[in-house]
């Protein structure tokens, strides 16, 4: 019975990380921008925000991951890191610092679809330091 229940657990650990990983790999989102306003306050990471550098806030991944975010019209990507969360009733989407968002569209667009793939994993073992 106790080598049934091991094996079981076994399983169910593989599945569940198996599709949280084919989840978390690839998505397609919808972009936007942080607005200006938000430049030199603090992301839920505690790093200070800034217009410059290529951050992200998401609540699909983990704090520290490194993002490819590419326009979907145009092809044109960005590499991100992770830093921030957005509003829990936001689903779907990704906020790009302004920098970034203006290396795959016009700020005038306000939101693009995008597909999102996950380069590194700050928590994977895999993956070492960012």
């Amino acid at each position: 019975m106790k080598k049934v229940l091991i094996l079981v657990f076994a399983i169910i650990a593989v599945n569940f990380s198996a599709s949280a990983q084919s989840v978390k790999k690839q998505n397609k989102a919808i972009a936007s921008y942080y607005h200006s306003k938000f430049n030199g306050r603090k992301t839920a990471a505690g790093d200070t925000y800034w217009d410059h550098l290529k951050t992200a806030a998401s609540n699909v991944y983990k704090l520290g991951t490194q993002l490819l975010v590419t326009n979907l019209n145009t092809g044109k990507s960005v590499k991100v890191v992770v830093n921030d969360r957005m509003a829990k009733h936001i689903k779907g989407r990704v906020d790009l610092s302004k920098s970034a968002f203006e290396k795959i569209a016009h700020t005038g667009h306000g939101i693009v679809p995008v597909q999102v793939e996950v380069l590194e994993d700050k928590n994977s073992s895999a993956s070492g330091m960012l």
